[in-house]
C-alpha cells in the first residue's frame, strides 16, 4: 500500500474492537488490521492515540499503526486477571482525579490514583466534587493535600459552578485532560458544565450507600469550545496497580525520603537497629497509615509485574512451612493449646506460658509485641512473619480487655486478649496514647 495515502487520525472513542476516529477526511469508525498488531493489548489504540489510518469511508477504515505516545494511563485489568493490563487513555497533559465529598472520599484510593497518574506521564490534579452538598470540606481538603504531594487540590461544584474558575489554567487550547474516578463522583456532570451542553446523561447517587451508577459506558474524547480535549472514562471502582515504581516514588516522596538511609542496606524495617523508617514512625514524622499504604501498593505493583515469580515464592514459602512443621511435629494450635515458651524478637526477653492466665500465649508480656504468623488463630499459615506492635486497647466486656496489634510489614490488624502477666505500665501507655490521639477533646 502506498503510505502517501494514509491519514493521521485521532482516536476519539473505544467500543471493544471498534474505534471512533476523526481526521482531515471526516469522522467514522475503524478496526485494527490484525496482522499489523502484536498480541499485547497495550499496543492497540486507545482514546487520545494518534494512528496511521487507511481511510475507506466512515465505517470501513483500517488502523495500521499506533504512533508513539507522550503519556499513557494503564491499570491492571481485573476482568481478565491482574497479570493483564488495560490501557485507558493516551497523549494527555493533565489527569483530573475526582472524589466526591461523601462516602466516595477515600485517601487510600486517592493514593492509588495518584501513583498511577504520576506513572502515566500526565500531571495529576485532584478535584473534590459536590462541595455544594457539605457545609464545610476544609478537613477533607487538608487531608487530600497531605497525600497529593506535588499535585494541586481543588474543591468544586459542577452544579453551582463554585470553584470551576480554578480549572482555567488547565483548560487551554491544544491541551488534553483525562477524567478519572469512581462511578457517581460527578465526571459527567462536570463534563456537561465544561462543554456547556448536555453531552452526557447523569445519574443520581443512591442515597443508602452513596454509590453512583455508570453513566459513561465507554471511553470517549470530547472537544470543548476553548480548544481543550477531554477524555471521559467509565467509573472505576477497581483500580489495580501496574508497573508503577516511578509513580509510587513521586506519589510517596515523603516516604521515599526515609528509604535508603537505614544503618543496613538490606533493612526490612522490622526489628533491625538503626532503621530510619522505624525511627520516623516512632517519632511521628511518618504516619503508620501512610507507610502501610505504601507497602500495600508496592506489594501489589510487584505482584502484577511478576505474578509467576510471586506465586513461585509463595509456593516455596509454603513448602518451607510444611517441612518445618513436619520436622518439629508441631501441634495444630487451632485445636490444642499453645504452651511453648519463647524469646521475644522485639525486646529479647523470655516469655513463659504458665503465667499468661489462659491456654494460649500470643504476645510478649514485657513489650506487648506479637508476630504475624496466623491468618486465623492458631493456623500458623501467614506468609508475612512481620512484627505486630500493640497500638490500642478495647474492652470486650465483663472486665476483659484485648490488645489491638498492627503488623509493621503488611498493616493487618489483630485482636489478642490481655494476658494476666502483661506489663501494666505498657498497657497504661496504650490507654494514654489512645486518649492523646483522640479525634475529639476528652475532658
Amino acid at each position: 500500500m502506498n503510505t502517501n495515502y494514509l491519514e493521521e487520525a485521532l482516536i476519539t472513542s473505544v467500543h471493544k474492537d471498534l474505534f471512533g476516529f476523526t481526521c482531515t477526511k471526516g469522522t467514522g469508525f475503524a478496526k485494527v488490521k490484525r496482522g499489523n498488531y502484536p498480541e499485547q493489548a497495550e499496543d492497540y489504540p486507545t482514546v487520545g492515540d494518534k494512528v496511521a489510518l487507511d481511510y475507506r469511508g466512515q465505517d470501513h477504515s483500517l488502523i495500521l499503526k499506533t504512533y508513539s505516545r507522550k503519556s499513557l494511563f494503564v491499570r491492571a485489568d481485573s476482568a481478565v486477571g491482574s497479570n493483564k493490563r488495560q490501557v485507558v487513555a493516551a497523549n494527555f497533559d493533565f489527569v483530573f482525579i475526582l472524589q466526591a465529598l461523601g462516602r466516595d472520599f477515600n485517601l487510600r484510593r486517592l493514593e492509588r490514583y495518584l501513583s498511577l497518574a504520576w506513572e502515566s506521564g500526565g500531571l495529576p490534579v485532584v478535584l473534590l466534587t459536590k462541595i455544594d452538598e457539605v457545609p464545610d470540606y476544609s478537613r477533607q481538603l487538608a487531608a487530600a493535600e497531605g497525600v497529593a504531594i506535588g499535585a494541586k487540590v481543588h474543591g468544586i461544584s459542577a452544579v453551582t459552578g463554585v470553584g470551576i474558575n480554578q480549572l482555567d489554567e488547565y483548560l487551554q487550547p491544544n491541551k488534553t485532560i483525562v477524567l478519572l474516578g469512581s462511578s457517581g463522583v460527578g465526571k459527567s456532570t462536570l463534563l456537561n458544565y465544561l462543554a456547556k451542553g448536555n453531552y452526557m446523561d447523569t445519574a443520581k447517587v443512591r442515597a443508602k450507600d452513596q454509590r453512583g451508577q455508570h453513566t459513561t459506558s465507554h471511553r470517549q474524547l470530547i472537544f470543548l469550545q476553548e480548544g481543550t480535549q477531554i477524555i471521559d472514562t467509565p467509573g472505576m471502582r477497581e483500580l489495580g496497580m501496574w508497573d508503577s515504581s516511578e509513580g509510587l516514588e513521586k506519589s510517596f516522596s515523603d516516604v521515599s525520603d526515609y528509604l535508603g538511609h537505614c544503618k543496613f542496606s538490606d533493612c526490612q524495617h522490622q526489628k533491625e537497629p538503626g532503621c530510619r523508617v522505624k525511627a520516623a514512625l516512632q517519632a511521628g514524622e511518618l504516619s503508620p497509615e501512610r507507610w502501610e499504604s505504601y507497602l500495600k501498593l508496592t506489594a501489589e505493583a510487584r505482584y502484577t509485574e511478576d505474578k509467576e515469580g510471586y506465586l513461585r515464592q509463595k509456593e516455596q514459602r509454603l513448602k518451607e512451612i510444611s517441612q518445618f512443621t513436619k520436622q518439629l511435629k508441631q501441634p495444630d494450635y487451632r485445636v490444642v493449646s499453645c504452651t511453648e515458651s519463647f524469646i521475644c524478637e522485639e525486646c529479647g526477653k523470655a516469655a513463659a506460658p504458665e503465667t499468661a492466665g489462659s491456654k494460649h500465649r500470643n504476645h510478649c508480656p514485657h513489650c506487648l509485641a506479637s508476630k504475624h504468623v496466623d491468618n486465623r488463630p492458631g493456623d500458623r499459615a501467614a506468609l508475612c512473619r512481620g512484627t505486630m506492635e500493640a497500638v490500642s486497647l478495647w474492652s470486650k466486656g465483663q472486665g476483659e480487655w484485648a490488645i489491638i496489634h498492627r503488623c509493621r510489614s503488611c498493616g493487618v490488624l489483630k485482636s489478642n486478649r490481655v494476658a494476666a502477666d502483661d506489663n501494666q505500665e505498657k498497657l497504661l501507655q496504650l490507654i494514654q496514647q489512645v486518649m492523646r490521639d483522640s479525634p475529639f477533646p476528652i475532658k
